[in-house]
Order: structure tokens, then C-alpha cells, then sequence
């Protein structure tokens, strides 16, 4: 699966390598011409991270529609379930990558305007954020490629809507299951930003981020709609193949 992961990233280690460059010159325009406080330059950042790693997303789907549409490629003696997992593990190692980089962005500010403008608590409430972030973003990621395959697997026209459509109902049979039986939307989109800020008159630190948790049992369902995805694809793609 190694050999799977690095044969898609060579294929768009060029596009990769643009939108990091890409942002990497925002980055410094934001930081260099931005005439607001620290804290708001932050946000700014910040959402030049999320952008970039939706446009990873776009990437690791890219990657795997071409995947399905290549006959020589579904010809490779290799298990189909590596070919489900492949872009999935290709979008996280980019979103490793994502995460290194805001560490190191982070750690020039703390070391150019001290860390005064972090909040208490702030690491270990960053940490759970990015983790459950990470999850979800896989989770969407898997709900994609799978009304990616269906459409593949449907002998008609109109596979893009067909994909919208069955992507559409998935997204939200799931959103509206989850909501009803742990009152959640998804585990890491719900939860990952929610916290409460204490405010700096009441501590005498100054902020601190106070994390409100989450439904462990959530999380448990959405790995079983993780797990039912990929088995569906397996069968779909070896479908394909046998035909």
C-alpha cells in the first residue's frame, strides 16, 4: 500500500507542491502587511490552513476517481481494499504535513511576540481539536470516494449528479442519526471548536480555554459508518474488476 500511497503523490506531488508554495506566499503577506493585532492575524492564518486543507481534500479525491476510471490500475495484484485506503492515508500524511508547518508558523510567533496571546489550557484543547478534525475531515473524505464509486459502478449518464445525490443522502442519513441518537452533527465538525474562554478578569493568568467534550459513543458510530464504507467500496471496486 506504501508503493499505492507514493505512486498518487507522485502523480500530484507537482499540484502539492504549488499550493503549498501558494500558501506559503499568503502566509507571509498576511504576516508582513496585516496592520491588525496579534490575535486577529492569527485568524487569519488560520483559515489559509483550513483552506489548504480542503483543497487536500479535492487532491485525495482526484486521486482516487482516477484510480477507478484507470483499467490498467484495477489490474495491479494488489488487495482492493488498498485502493479504498490508499487516499485516504495519502490525505492524512498531507494533513500531517499541514499540521508541522502551523507548528513551526506557530512557534516564530511565540518566539518573535512571546505566547502571551495563547490562552491557557491552549495545547492540550488545540490537540483534541486538530485530532478530532483529522477524523472527520477522513470520515467526509470516505463518504465522497464511496458516492464516487457508486456512481462508477451505475451503467448511466449523469454520474456527476449521481455522485451529488448519493453523497447528499449519506452525508445527511448520518448527520441525522447521529443527531438524534447522541446529539451530535459529527463528532470532530461538532465538537472540535467547542469550548468555553474563561475571561481574563476572572483568572489572574488572563484567558483560559475550558474543553466541553464529547459523546465517546458517537465517535464509536462513526467508525462503524467508516468501516460499513469501506467494505461497501471493496465490493463495489472488485465488482468492477470481475466485470
Amino acid at each position: 500500500m506504501l508503493k499505492l500511497i507514493a505512486y498518487d503523490f507522485r502523480r500530484s506531488r507537482d499540484r502539492i507542491l504549488a499550493a503549498f508554495v501558494i500558501m506559503a506566499v499568503f502566509q507571509i503577506g498576511v504576516w508582513f502587511s496585516s496592520g491588525t493585532t496579534v490575535k486577529e492575524t492569527v485568524s487569519i492564518h488560520f483559515i489559509i490552513y483550513f483552506i489548504l486543507g480542503i483543497v487536500f481534500l479535492f487532491f485525495a479525491v482526484f486521486s482516487y476517481t482516477r484510480n477507478l476510471k484507470s483499467y490498467p490500475r484495477r489490474l495491479i495484484p494488489v488487495k482492493t481494499i488498498y485502493t479504498v485506503l490508499s487516499p485516504l492515508l495519502l490525505y492524512w500524511l498531507l494533513l500531517l504535513s499541514l499540521l508541522l508547518t502551523a507548528m513551526i508558523h506557530l512557534g516564530l510567533y511565540v518566539l518573535l511576540y512571546s505566547a502571551d496571546f495563547l490562552p491557557g489550557n491552549f495545547w492540550p484543547v488545540a490537540a483534541r481539536s486538530v485530532l478530532q478534525c483529522t477524523w472527520s475531515a477522513g470520515l467526509v473524505l470516505l463518504m465522497i470516494m464511496f458516492a464516487c464509486t457508486v456512481a462508477r459502478s451505475l451503467p448511466m449518464k449523469g454520474k456527476v449528479w449521481i455522485t451529488l445525490a448519493v453523497l447528499f443522502a449519506i452525508e445527511n442519513g448520518v448527520a441525522y442519526l447521529e443527531k438524534v441518537l447522541f446529539n451530535n452533527y459529527f463528532i470532530g465538525i461538532d465538537d472540535a471548536f467547542r469550548f468555553e474562554v474563561v475571561k481574563a478578569s476572572e483568572l489572574p493568568s488572563g484567558l483560559e480555554l475550558v474543553y466541553v467534550g464529547s459523546n465517546p459513543w458517537a465517535l464509536v458510530f462513526e467508525a462503524g459508518v467508516a468501516v460499513i464504507l469501506v467494505y461497501a467500496m471493496t465490493l463495489l471496486i472488485k465488482k468492477r474488476t470481475d466485470i
